[in-house]
């Protein structure tokens, strides 16, 4: 009966347990499109982080502790372990928020001005994936034609 019981408790935790996508690369904007190619279990990613915002390199770590730095400005962003897709521009990393064929929704994690600790989710957009990413959408739709409608 005890068997069961922990039978029933492990295998209620293993499937309560969220399910995690592989970390990997873009090199370019048509990378999200693309599926990930699955590494060899030595190269396979397990985090990528920032090393701070004034700095140009990402730090990309593997399995076994191995790490690698990687320019910000020679990828076009990455995705992470949750799925959610990260873009980096002029040195600073955007979360992908929505994106359609007439526009871009992204966020990034800006400090309060009153309260160094302090952080809130400041919205960007940009024209298309590769495009310059503005403060607000009417910068970022500027080279749009007069008359022109967005879907």
């Amino acid at each position: 009966m005890k068997s069961i019981q922990v039978i029933l408790l492990v295998g209620s935790w293993l499937i309560s347990q969220p399910i995690h996508a592989q970390w990997r690369l873009l090199f370019q904007s048509q990378d999200i499109y693309q599926p990930s190619n699955r590494a060899t279990p030595s190269d396979t990613i397990t985090a990528i982080e920032s090393r701070g915002v004034l700095s140009k390199y990402l730090i990309i770590r593997y399995r076994h502790s191995r790490r690698r730095l990687m320019a910000k400005d020679s990828v076009w962003g990455f995705v992470d372990g949750y799925g959610t897709i990260w873009r980096s521009y002029e040195k600073e990393l955007f979360v992908l928020v929505d994106f359609n064929g007439g526009w871009v929704n992204y966020a990034i994690n800006r400090p309060v001005r009153t309260r160094l600790s302090a952080m809130y989710w400041a919205p960007m957009y940009s024209r298309t994936l590769d495009s310059k990413i503005k403060s607000s959408w009417s910068e970022a739709m500027a080279d749009i034609p007069a008359g022109h409608i967005l879907r």
